[in-house]
């Protein structure tokens, strides 16, 4: 079986080889990337098109276990404001329930390198007092099929939060309230 399937979507449904990681679809508004694992399933749209002839398809993310709760978030922008001239990575892992992790790490202003751990679901790291963005780094190295949080301007009452769901290299902006349950 190929990393990656090539499918058209039909008005019978979807023909062509499925991927072992992520398939392609071809549909009537563009070009999708479905993916899935034990944690996230998602069908996204990386490239719209009116496709004659093909029926559209619809954009889904979804989290197998439910939303992750509300707590998690505050807990987590709790903790990165505690350091808010470093960077600081922490993790949401599912191990029958959703937990936050802050493993093993080297900090810097600028910078954090740590240690993954099994069941991931979410990456967050912060900016300290900087703005939240994704940074071409972070783009290069968040090619999983996974969540993803920056938390920028730590040191203001209301810090800055970028979220998205990557996939394999391909990036959907997300609102907190899609992954957490606020």
């Amino acid at each position: 079986m190929k990393p990656a399937g090539y499918l058209l979507n039909k008005e019978e449904g979807l023909s062509g080889e499925p991927g072992l990681y992520y398939d392609y679809i071809v549909a009537g508004n563009g070009l999708f990337l479905r993916a899935q694992n034990s944690l996230i399933k998602a069908t996204v749209l990386i490239s719209p098109a009116e496709i004659r002839g093909l029926p559209p398809l619809k954009e889904e993310i979804s989290l197998v276990h439910g939303k992750i709760p509300g707590r998690l978030y505050d807990l987590s922008l709790s903790i990165l404001a505690e350091d808010r001239e470093m960077e600081k990575y922490l993790a949401v892992t599912w191990e029958s329930e959703y937990r936050l992790s802050a493993p093993g790490q080297k900090r810097s202003e600028l910078s954090v390198e740590y240690n993954t751990l099994p069941s991931l679901i979410m990456d967050i790291h912060s900016h300290g007092r900087g703005i939240a963005f994704f940074s071409m780094i972070d783009d290069a190295d968040e090619q999983g099929l996974r969540l993803y949080m920056v938390v920028g301007k730590l040191n203001t009452l209301l810090p800055e939060v970028e979220l998205r769901l990557g996939a394999y290299g391909y990036f959907v902006s997300m609102r907190p309230e899609e992954v957490f349950d606020v």
